[in-house]
């Protein structure tokens, strides 16, 4: 059989698989997840049709003919130790979710509004810029009032309904 025509024939078996395992996920996943599956679906077939499918299986023979020759001295056990655990670090940084830009201003400005409510509202030395006075900072509010109540429209998530309560006091919606 013609190399060329096995190889149309691997891709176009590895995109189709691929759409399957994508339709599957489609209504369950993530949208990053989602997209993702997509690129890999397109993947085999842009290979093929970019004449790089020679180069992929000359890929898997060199890798398979050095594994073969691979001999377990302790220096490829300690390549193999440092190889594993720098794809588990990569694989595993997935797992923790992402914090976009605006949730770590909107902490640093929830800190800086605690700390003007508790007192220490004084200009520090060499900040650069002088913060509110503690008569403007927002009032705590104290212990004995009830949180925002669910079916006023929340949640149901004590935390969600107080920072949702916050964004509706300073206009922000």
């Amino acid at each position: 059989m013609d190399p060329n025509v096995l190889h149309l024939v691997v891709a176009a078996v590895l995109t189709v698989a691929f759409v399957v395992i994508t339709a599957l996920v489609w209504s369950r996943a993530q949208v990053k997840t989602v997209f993702w599956w997509i690129g890999l679906s397109l993947l085999p077939m842009g290979l093929y049709l970019l004449g790089l499918a020679p180069a992929v299986v000359g890929a898997y023979e060199t890798l398979r003919d050095w594994a073969y020759a691979l001999q377990l001295t302790p220096v490829a056990w300690v390549g193999i130790a440092l190889a594993g655990l720098s794809a588990l670090l990569m694989l595993g940084s997935r797992l923790i979710p992402s914090e976009s830009y605006r949730d770590r201003r909107a902490a640093q400005k929830e800190k800086k509004a605690k700390a003007a409510a508790s007192g220490s509202a004084r200009p520090q030395v060499g900040s650069g810029t002088p913060s509110r006075p503690a008569a403007q900072a927002p009032a705590p509010r104290p212990a004995s009032q009830p949180r925002p109540a669910a079916s006023k429209g929340g949640s149901g998530d004590a935390e969600m309904d107080e920072i949702t309560e916050l964004l509706r006091k300073r206009g922000i919606n």
